[in-house]
């Protein structure tokens, strides 16, 4: 009896190793290309503002439950994708905050989480 019951806990044990290491492969093979310090904040050449926008105003929280916004501000891409229309940034550390400046025009466009957006909205 003891034997099967060790076969079954290596298999386990193989199983979560083999999965660890995928995981950890898929993490480490990452996508496109890293963006250099010069090309961070470049404007493509040419570019014209979007809608006739001088700025567009953003708005998110500081800390990592918001990365995608701290990645595209850290790396350039809201402005690679903006164009010619500068983007300004606006930090919070509550969603009610962020909603309020979201209401009263202070902010265009902000990331927050479903509770004060579903708050918010009623």
């Amino acid at each position: 009896m003891p034997e099967p019951r060790r076969s079954a806990f290596r298999r386990g044990a193989t199983a979560l190793a083999a999965l660890s290491l995928l995981a950890i492969g898929a993490t480490a093979c990452g996508y496109g290309s890293q963006a250099t310090d010069d090309s961070r904040q470049d404007v493509v050449a040419g570019a014209k503002k979007i809608d006739g926008l001088d700025s567009v105003r953003i708005g998110y929280f500081g800390n990592l439950t918001h990365a995608t916004a701290l990645v595209g501000r850290h790396e350039g891409l809201f402005q690679k994708e903006l164009g010619g229309t500068k983007a300004q940034y606006a930090t919070f550390n509550a969603g009610p905050s962020e909603i309020e400046a979201l209401n009263s025009g202070s902010v265009d466009i902000g990331w927050i989480g479903p509770s004060p957006a579903i708050n918010g909205y009623t």
